[in-house]
C-alpha cells in the first residue's frame, strides 16, 4: 500500500483533494421507508413521515399493605399511519414477574406471580371480555394482543379502555419495586400500546429484562391514590400540590423554584413534627405532562425531599425544577441534588448545549440505575465519584433515548452511547473525571476483534450481555469522542444540533443520525459511518519503523485494526524535549493502513509512543518504540 507522507502545514490541504464515497448497507424495511418517503437521504423526516400517538387518562391505586397496583385507563389512540390496524398489541412489562414468561435474568422466586391481571377492556364501543377466546385475546411474552370487531382505520383516532391490577414486587427490583418496607419505585406499571411505526410496524419484541425501551410519545393526565400519609413524585408536574402538602412545605417549594440553591423542602425533623402534609390530605397526588414516551412513579412514607431550579434556556429564562427523594439514611444522597443541579446546568449549556426540555426531574433514592421522563431511580453510591458519574449518566438520558424518541431496544449506542460520553464530558467537570477516560473503554478494548464483539447496526436485542454492554455504552461513546475530535468542536455540534432540531419528538434510526451528519458537516462520512458501525474492524494502532535520514525523522503509524481512530503521539527527541502531536481519524478515510509523520529533529528521537487515554487500543505493547543505545 502506498504510504502516505505529510507534515503538518499540509494536513488542511491533503484533506481538501479527495472525496472517498461508499455506499452503506440497508436492510429492505430502510430501502422500503425510504422509497415510499417516510424516511429521506437528506437525515430530515421523509415528505410522508408519520407516527402514531397515545395520550393516557389513568387513575393508579396502590395499596402498601397488599403491595396490589390497580388502574383503569382510557387511551386516545392517534392512527396517524396510512394503514388500517386489524390488531392492537398492548404492553404488560410488569408480565415480567408472571410464572413461566421468558426472561434472561434471575428474579426472587417470591416474586413470580399471575402476572397483570386484565379485568375489562373496551376498544371504542366493543367490550372484549372473553378472555379465554385467542381470536380476541392473546397474551404471549410480556405482551397482549387484542382483535377488535373492527379494525382501526388509517388517519383515525380510537378510545382504548383497559383496567387492571398485579402484585409489586419486593424482592427483585428490576428498574420497578420495592426500596425498602415503605419506599417504592414504579415504573413500566401500565398497559400501553406498542409502536408501530413506518420501518416495521407493531413492534412484537417481548421484554426480557435487559434490554430497554421503545415508545410512542403521548400526553399523561394520572391520578395515583396511596396512603394518606406517603409523598408521591412522579413524571410531569403536580396538579394539586395544596390538596397533599402543607404550607411549610409549599413555601418552600415555592422557593426552590427561584433559586439554584438547595432548599430542603421536607427536612429530617418534618414526619416528626407533622409538618409534611396538609391537615386533611386527600391522598391522591394529580399529574400531567405534555408529549413524553413513558411514565413512572415513586412513594415513600419517610423519605427527605431537596429541591432548587436551574436556568435552563438563556433566551426565555426558563429554569427547570430539580428534586430529590431520598432515605436519610443514604448520606451520599446529600450531595445528589448539587450533582443534579450541576448536570441540568451543564447539559443545558455546555454538552450537549441544549436547553433541558422538560420541566422538572427527579433523582430517587432507589436499587436501580435506571432513567425514565422527568424521573431517574438512582442507587446509594459508595464515593461522591460514583455519585456524579451515575447521576450525569442518567439525566443525560433526558435527552436521548426520551427527547430524541429513540429505539433504544434495538439500538441501545443511540442512547447509551450519548449517556456515556455525556458522562465522560460532564463528571471532570464536576471534578470526577472518569478512571477509563470513557466509561466502559477497557471493556471495549477487550472484547474488541474477538467473536464477542458485534457490528453496531447489529439489533441490540440479539447482543449476549458482554456485546450488550460494551457495545451499547463504551463503543458508543468512543465513536461519538471520535467524531467530535475530527469534526472539530464547532462542525461536531452543528451536526448534532442538527440531527436533533430534524428528529426530537420523532422515532429516529441509525441512518437518520448518519445523513443528519453528513448533511450538517457538508462531509461524506460513509467511510466513517462504515468502519465503526458496519464492520469487524477494531483499534490497534502501532509504531511500524521511526527511523533518522539526513537530519530528517520519519514515524511509520501502522493501523493494524482497521479502526479509524485519532493518532496521539508524543516523542521526547534526545536532547530530552517533548513534543507532542496529534492527527485526527480522517488520517484513514482513504482505507490506508499506514500514516506516515515526518519533520527535522536535529537531535535525533530517543522515545516515540503513540495513544491516550480517550482512545481506545487493543495491544498496547506495540506502542512505544525506543532507540537502541
Amino acid at each position: 500500500m502506498k504510504l502516505i507522507k505529510v507534515c503538518l502545514f499540509s494536513l488542511g490541504t491533503f484533506f481538501s483533494f479527495y472525496s472517498y464515497s461508499q455506499e452503506l448497507y440497508k436492510s429492505v424495511n430502510v430501502k422500503a421507508a425510504i422509497e415510499k418517503g417516510t424516511r429521506s437521504e437528506n437525515g430530515k423526516p421523509g415528505s410522508n413521515y408519520w407516527q402514531n400517538k397515545a395520550d393516557y387518562k389513568m387513575k393508579i391505586n396502590f395499596d402498601p399493605q397488599t403491595k396490589v397496583l390497580s388502574g383503569e385507563e382510557t387511551i386516545t389512540y392517534y392512527n396517524n399511519s396510512p394503514d388500517s390496524l386489524n390488531n392492537v398489541a398492548i404492553r404488560l412489562y410488569s408480565d415480567l414477574y408472571k410464572k413461566g414468561v421468558e426472561r434472561n435474568v434471575t428474579i426472587d422466586p417470591k416474586d413470580e406471580n399471575d402476572g397483570v391481571t386484565i379485568e375489562a377492556v373496551r376498544i371504542g364501543n366493543e367490550e372484549i371480555n372473553e378472555f379465554n377466546n385467542t381470536r380476541k385475546i392473546v397474551r404471549s411474552g410480556t405482551n397482549m394482543y387484542l382483535t377488535p370487531a373492527k379494525a382501526i382505520q388509517a388517519k383515525s383516532v380510537q378510545t382504548i379502555y383497559i383496567k387492571w391490577h398485579y402484585t409489586v414486587n419486593t424482592g427483585s427490583q428490576m428498574r420497578t419495586g420495592a426500596v425498602d418496607e415503605t419506599s417504592y419505585f414504579i415504573a413500566y406499571s401500565f398497559p400501553r400500546v406498542s409502536v408501530y411505526d413506518d420501518v416495521n410496524g407493531w413492534d412484537y419484541w417481548s421484554y426480557k429484562g435487559t434490554q430497554e425501551f421503545y415508545n410512542d410519545f403521548g400526553d399523561f393526565d394520572v391520578e395515583i391514590t396511596a396512603s394518606k400519609n406517603y409523598v408521591v413524585w412522579a413524571t410531569g408536574e403536580l396538579q394539586n400540590a395544596t390538596d397533599n402538602l402543607s404550607a411549610t412545605v409549599l413555601k418552600r417549594l415555592k422557593s426552590a423554584a427561584i433559586t439554584n440553591k438547595n432548599v430542603h423542602v421536607i427536612d429530617s425533623t418534618d414526619y416528626k413534627k407533622n409538618n409534611v402534609f396538609a391537615a386533611n390530605p386527600t391522598g391522591s397526588w394529580k399529574f400531567k405532562a405534555k408529549y413524553v414516551p413513558d411514565f413512572a412513579f415513586a412513594l415513600s412514607d419517610h423519605y427527605l425531599w431537596d429541591a432548587s431550579s436551574v436556568l435552563a434556556d438563556s433566551v426565555t429564562k426558563r429554569r427547570v425544577m430539580v428534586h430529590t427523594a431520598y432515605n436519610k439514611k443514604h448520606h451520599d444522597y446529600f450531595e445528589v441534588q448539587d450533582i443534579a443541579n450541576k448536570s441540568v446546568e451543564l447539559m443545558s449549556h455546555h454538552y450537549p448545549a441544549i436547553p433541558f426540555p422538560y420541566p422538572q426531574i427527579t433523582i430517587v433514592d432507589g436499587t436501580d440505575q435506571m432513567e425514565y421522563p422527568m424521573m431517574v431511580n438512582d442507587n446509594p453510591t459508595q464515593t461522591r465519584k460514583d455519585a456524579v458519574q451515575l447521576v450525569s449518566h442518567e439525566v443525560f438520558h433526558t435527552y436521548f433515548p426520551f427527547y430524541m424518541g429513540i429505539n433504544e431496544t434495538a439500538y441501545a449506542w443511540m442512547d447509551e452511547g450519548w449517556a456515556t460520553i455525556g458522562e465522560s464530558i460532564l463528571s471532570p467537570m464536576m471534578g470526577e473525571a472518569e478512571d477509563d477516560g470513557i466509561y466502559s473503554k477497557t471493556r471495549y478494548e477487550n472484547i474488541s476483534g474477538t467473536d464477542a464483539d458485534m457490528p453496531l447496526i447489529t439489533n441490540t436485542k440479539y447482543y449476549d450481555e458482554r456485546a450488550y454492554i460494551t457495545n451499547s455504552y463504551g463503543k458508543g461513546a468512543l465513536c461519538y469522542h471520535t467524531l467530535q475530535n475530527m469534526l472539530g468542536d464547532k462542525l461536531f455540534f452543528k451536526a448534532l444540533h442538527q440531527y436533533m432540531d430534524n428528529w426530537n419528538g420523532k422515532h429516529p434510526i441509525p441512518y437518520d443520525f448518519f445523513n443528519s451528519f453528513n448533511a450538517a458537516t457538508g462531509k461524506d462520512l460513509n467511510w466513517f459511518w462504515k468502519a465503526w458501525f458496519f464492520g469487524w474492524d477494531y483499534p490497534d494502532l502501532a509504531i511500524k519503523n521511526v527511523s533518522t535520514a539526513n537530519a530528517e525523522s520519519s514515524v511509520i503509524i501502522e493501523n493494524k485494526g482497521g479502526l479509524p481512530v485519532p493518532i496521539y503521539l508524543t516523542i521526547v527527541l534526545s536532547d530530552g524535549k517533548k513534543i507532542e502531536k496529534h492527527y485526527t481519524a480522517e488520517v484513514w478515510a482513504k482505507g490506508n493502513k499506514e500514516f506516515v509523520i515526518s519533520d527535522k529533529y536535529a537531535s535525533g528521537i530517543a522515545s516515540v509512543e503513540v495513544g491516550n487515554i480517550y482512545t481506545p487500543d487493543k495491544f498496547k505493547e506495540n506502542n512505544v518504540w525506543k532507540a537502541v543505545k
